[in-house]
């Protein structure tokens, strides 16, 4: 009896040992997936100095075989058995971890260089109306605007046809007031809109959207014109031209390009200059045949437009954009546990009433975004915003280059997801990431704008006079002296910020 209980116990702590060994020997496995997963797609990411990637490698590497051979060497004691064990469920949570995060940062990448544009239409009727469907529109009739992307807006009058089985009497319009003015008297039913132009709309009519309801909306997207005018951005100097649109939910959608800037990188001097351009700013657009108008209007046509009109207009090379919009301030600001700005004055915003103190502010997402927007407190409107929004910029730059960055990294990654376009190349975007971790250098950033007067001139995309800003000469010639500086490696002094801001002010 004594010796079958002593081979039944000897079978027990068999199986016992060869199920703890089996759980060891998992663990190393799933270690050792975890730890060849992260090396590639770093590697593959090509975002880490190679001396930072070797250390890193080489570390990996050495903990991996330490811990497999404690745990599957017969002869280590049993507490240095539990010590590892511990060890390896920390660094396989630690490696899991870490590849989630590198596989999101790719997909970051990815969904940044998005190259498609969407134009939205909408069927659009009185609020009080009783035409609520596309079917009730038969025997009514439709406003069409002909100014801007006319296709779009004649291909859904096309597909309202097709669907009611009738044409409609289409009115044409070459004036956004007219256009409204007929809607609001009853003079059509219902009027075709392009999303991009609400803004226009609401020009002459402030209680636009309270008045009037969508009964239907069409999407057509495209593909984007690449621009880009690539460079060795690690190497030589290149300019990004920053195009912030009045929306909020998707990048694609085309719509007014209400923060406009070009930011001058020096790579070599670690310089920056960020150009602020009024969107009221009186310009050419090759969108409209070189028609004159506000810049704003051409982000309506496409920011391809937009970049072609100032590289014309300023005689320079724009390599490379960012559009950013509405959702991209909230979301990144948050992420990044909000930013610290300057304020030259004491003042209330009109959008979410928030008080800006003079001096140092601590600002959230809704707090930032209602600082870059406002206009109507400032006695020169415009041209302040578009000294507060680079001062934002700034702020975010500052704390994206902060070492408390690496805290935030994971909040920071799911709020940046869909919140910028470029047209930089994934491999760009590394190269010069991986190039400041390898130098850690610090950034000289100044800040200067063009300027010009207030004047009534008439808008082509508006179909109407409107408030425009006349450029003045003296600061546009200025302020590419300015970018052509920093490109050529020379560094700013204070006296030429300064005497930009002169001419601004002087120019009214």
């Amino acid at each position: 009896m004594f010796i079958r209980k002593g081979v039944t116990m000897q079978k027990n702590m068999k199986q016992k040992r060869s199920l703890y060994t089996y759980l060891d020997f998992y663990l190393v496995l799933l270690n050792m997936i975890f730890t060849v997963g992260i090396l590639i797609q770093i590697f593959l990411l090509n975002i880490l100095p190679l001396k930072y990637y070797l250390i890193v490698a080489t570390t990996l590497i050495l903990f991996t075989i330490l811990l497999t051979y404690l745990l599957l060497n017969r002869k280590i004691s049993q507490f240095k058995k539990i010590l590892a064990k511990i060890l390896i469920i920390l660094l396989c949570i630690i490696l899991g971890t870490g590849n989630w995060y590198v596989f999101k940062t790719h997909r970051l990448l990815y969904s940044m260089m998005s190259n498609k544009e969407l134009a939205i239409i909408s069927v659009i009727t009185m609020k009080n109306s009783d035409i609520d469907h596309i079917d009730d529109l038969k025997n009514k009739s439709v406003g069409i605007i002909n100014i801007g992307d006319v296709e779009k807006q004649y291909e859904t009058l096309s597909k309202i046809e097709k669907t009611i089985n009738d044409e409609i009497e289409a009115k044409p319009y070459t004036s956004y007031k007219n256009f409204i003015d007929d809607l609001y008297n009853g003079n059509v039913d219902a009027i075709i809109l392009n999303e991009s132009s609400r803004e226009s709309c609401k020009e002459n009519h402030k209680d636009f959207d309270e008045k009037t309801k969508i009964i239907k909306s069409f999407k057509y997207e495209k593909d984007a014109k690449d621009i880009a005018k690539s460079v060795k951005i690690t190497e030589e100097p290149f300019n990004v031209y920053i195009s912030g649109m009045d929306t909020h939910g998707s990048l694609s959608t085309q719509s007014h390009s209400d923060v406009n800037m070009i930011v001058t990188i020096n790579p070599k001097t670690h310089q920056i200059l960020m150009t602020g351009i009024p969107r009221d700013l009186y310009i050419p657009q090759v969108c409209q045949q070189g028609q004159v108008d506000k810049l704003t209007h051409s982000g309506a046509f496409g920011l391809d437009c937009t970049v072609k009109s100032v590289e014309d207009f300023f005689n320079i090379d724009l390599n490379y954009y960012v559009k950013v919009n509405f959702s991209s301030v909230e979301q990144i600001v948050d992420a990044l546990g909000g930013i610290t700005v300057h304020s030259d004055y004491d003042f209330v915003t009109v959008k979410n009433k928030i008080h800006i103190h003079e001096g140092e502010n601590k600002l959230n997402g809704i707090e930032a975004l209602s600082f870059v927007r406002e206009r109507k407190a400032f006695a020169d409107g415009d041209q302040q915003r578009s000294r507060n929004q680079m001062i934002a910029l700034e702020a975010i730059i500052n704390k994206a280059l902060s070492p408390s960055i690496i805290t935030k990294y994971p909040k920071l990654m799911s709020a940046v997801s869909g919140t910028f376009q470029t047209n930089m190349s994934q491999y760009e975007m590394t190269n010069f990431v991986k190039k400041q971790l390898e130098t850690m250098a610090s950034w000289d950033i100044k800040q200067i704008q063009v300027g010009g007067s207030g004047d009534t001139s008439w808008s082509p995309a508006n179909g109407f006079y409107c408030w425009v800003l006349v450029p003045n000469e003296d600061t546009i010639k200025n302020a590419v002296n300015l970018i052509n500086k920093v490109q050529n490696g020379e560094k700013l002094t204070k006296e030429d910020i300064n005497n930009q801001k002169a001419l601004v002010l002087s120019a009214g």
